[in-house]
């Protein structure tokens, strides 16, 4: 995962409690083997709670690996989907979605009952939300990345469906992994667009989720295809200008404080900028 710039409002939440708890559906993304690996997330059955998962099959193959678990519960549903592309998948499960709240999720998250529990409460005290970020950490506890941080990734966003799903909003399929050339950034853009439609986004600084992920902001110095996807982010969410003067700023930071030669950095951030013309 790679994360860049992205504005939150961190509002109070605020509002009366309702007095039943909104349905779930996690949205769990995966692709080829790593279906493998969905059995682990699941907790046992909870009323109200659904796993919705959207399986990428690069080949035919796996469609032979599904665990069984996953065609036996009922709380379980399967959506499979050819090809790559994140951005493609999570649409695919936001598609086959039905409960009052959605949760984007990966195939090595994990979930505890409590914390469950805790989003849904969260979700039921705050009417007038739209979408709700959260912290994430690691297997062994650990914050995934410095908190509070200008950035947040897919796994760290629960959302309204009608609110996002119900006015059209996706993820845009040029951003994210398996993408041709953007390789991340589809989750700044998505909550771009929410903002844009003018949702309320909201954060709570609790710890909802672990995950085996590993943040690849420290990399992007050295990943030409993240100095380029940083670019094209910066000129969907503020236009080519402001996205020039920003790069300008991200590639003259590693001047001053690594001692990096600048220019190739900005060189790529600007074919990311020109890309979404």
């Amino acid at each position: 995962m790679a994360y860049f710039y992205v504005l939150i409002h961190r509002q109070s939440l605020s509002g009366p409690m309702s007095s039943t708890l909104p349905t779930l559906d996690i949205l769990v993304s995966t692709i080829d083997g790593g279906i493998l690996s969905v059995p682990d997330m699941l907790l046992e059955p909870i009323p109200g709670v659904r796993y919705v998962i959207s399986m990428q099959q690069t080949e035919a193959i796996f469609a032979g690996q599904i665990p069984p678990v996953l065609e036996s519960r009922k709380d379980v549903s399967l959506h499979l989907l050819q090809g790559r592309g994140l951005s493609l998948n999570r649409n695919n499960a936001m598609a086959h979605s039905t409960a009052d709240i959605c949760l984007l999720a990966d195939d090595d998250n994990r979930y505890s009952l409590q914390q469950i529990d805790r989003l849904r409460r969260l979700w039921a005290e705050s009417p007038h939300t739209d979408i709700l970020t959260f912290r994430a950490a690691t297997y062994d506890g650990k914050p995934l990345h410095p908190y509070p941080a200008p950035y947040i990734c897919s796994v760290e966003i629960s959302f309204r469906r009608e609110s996002v799903v119900g006015k059209g909003i996706i993820f845009d399929s040029r951003f994210g992994l398996g993408s041709p050339s953007l390789a991340a950034g589809e989750e700044d853009i998505f909550l771009c667009d929410c903002r844009r439609a003018g949702l309320r986004l909201d954060s709570t600084d609790e710890t909802l989720v672990s995950t085996g992920a590993l943040s690849t902001a420290g990399a992007f110095a050295s990943a030409p295809k993240l100095q380029l996807t940083k670019g094209a982010v910066f000129r969907y969410m503020y236009g080519p200008l402001r996205a020039l003067w920003l790069s300008l700023k991200e590639s003259g930071w590693y001047l001053v404080h690594e001692r990096r030669n600048p220019f190739p950095i900005l060189s790529n951030m600007i074919k990311g900028i020109w890309i979404l013309q």
